[in-house]
């Protein structure tokens, strides 16, 4: 027997995977089938079989590959997979390696429209109960897109020559490409931190679906159901549905249909006040009318009259009280002066200074601090101060006579 070389597995493994991972075709080829065994791992790689009627081949999409799917894959979706076959050495066993993927029959980026839209609506996001009203007259309005191209142009053309005195503030953002969306969302959220503006326009002028993707992701549709100003979207043309407009408050065919829709005519404004003066100055001369003739019939009124008598009455009752209250209270006065003057008389009389002057005289001890009102008080040889008129002497007691009872 002839010596030959003899092989490991992981030789023959590595060997096969050599040949798959240079072939040509198999390199770079395009696979259609049905997806079935669907999973998506904790590690964000995707893991599923590609099957048609007669055959399976096993399938992973790494995650960097996965985050890129516009669309979520689900079993049983028909699908077009690009990627390479290798060998995963382990198992020995090959394996497609999916680096995209699109629905068949449908472009990925319809797919993921109409998988979002789904997602949103059964959320109540395109809620017509949810939507905010847009104010009549804004003062301020907020433009959430390119600061180049025709809609900005537009946009702030119209708001100027319709009502110029609306402020206009620009949030220039990315309106297609990688991140726009992210850029989009951050400039809504701006307005709402600041609340500096009443309304707000986001959008960009017309495209393809690509172009217009941005307004097709769940971030700008997320900042506009959480806006807490009213939104009203403007991307692309008349036909063009986005996402973005069945969230929005208000959704306009054109960037210039917005700028119309969110402010008045400055012309048709100014007809619309003077109308209204004109109706209002009409309606406060009728009901100044109409109380004038109120006023005059309730003034002929019997009742009225009866009303007007009685008040007379009450007014001329109150003059005669106002009479007897004064009669009565100059009554009292004057009797009141009298008793005064009486009682004046009486004190004057009492009054020990009125009875000196009429010769009387009274008598203290010697101190000067007691009066002397008996002759018990007094003692021969005793000293006693004589109370005059005009003056005051020491006298002397030399005899005491007591009255007989």
């Amino acid at each position: 027997m002839s010596k030959e070389r003899v092989f490991t597995v992981t030789e023959i493994n590595s060997y096969i995977k050599h040949i798959i991972e240079n072939d040509i075709l198999l390199s770079h080829i395009h696979v259609k089938g049905e997806i079935s065994n669907f999973k998506l791992h904790g590690s964000g790689h995707l893991y599923f079989t590609l099957k048609d009627a007669d055959s399976r081949i096993k399938c992973v999409m790494f995650r960097g590959n996965m985050g890129k799917l516009k669309f979520r894959p689900e079993d049983g979706m028909a699908v077009v997979v690009r990627g390479y076959f290798s060998i995963y050495e382990r198992d020995g066993q090959y394996q497609f390696y999916a680096e995209d993927m699109a629905p068949e029959g449908t472009g990925s980026l319809y797919k993921a429209y109409e998988q979002l839209k789904k997602k949103l609506s059964d959320a109540g996001w395109f809620d017509a109960g949810r939507k905010k009203k847009i104010p009549y007259l804004p003062q301020t309005v907020g433009v959430v897109t390119s600061p180049t191209g025709a809609a900005v142009r537009d946009i702030i053309s119209i708001i100027q020559r319709r009502c110029p005195c609306v402020d206009i503030l620009l949030y220039p953002v990315l309106v297609q490409g990688e991140n726009a969306e992210q850029d989009i969302a951050r400039a809504i959220r701006f307005f709402n931190e600041k609340q500096n503006a009443d309304v707000l326009i986001v959008g960009r002028g017309g495209g393809s679906i690509e172009e217009l993707w941005a307004f097709n992701e769940e971030a700008v549709a997320q900042a506009i159901y959480e806006s807490r100003i009213p939104v009203v979207s403007a991307v692309g043309h008349e036909t063009d549905f986005t996402i973005a407009d069945f969230v929005a408050d208000l959704r306009a065919a054109t960037p210039s249909a917005a700028a119309e829709l969110v402010v008045p005519d400055r012309h048709t404004l100014e007809s619309r006040i003077s109308q209204y003066r004109q109706i209002l100055n009409a309606s406060m001369n009728q009901l100044l009318q109409d109380r004038r003739a109120r006023v005059e019939k309730i003034s002929k009124d019997n009742v009225f009259r009866h009303l007007e008598r009685k008040i007379l009455n009450l007014n001329q009752t109150l003059d005669t009280l106002d009479k007897y209250l004064h009669f009565h209270i100059n009554g009292i006065l004057k009797e009141k002066k009298s008793g005064l003057e009486k009682n004046m008389e009486k004190l004057e009389i009492l009054n020990p200074e009125s009875a000196l002057s009429r010769g009387f005289a009274y008598i203290k001890d010697s101190t000067g601090s007691r009066l002397i009102t008996s002759i018990a008080q007094l003692d021969r040889g005793e000293k006693a101060v004589l109370v005059l008129k005009d003056g005051h002497a020491l006298v002397s007691i030399e005899e005491i006579h007591r009255s007989q009872p």
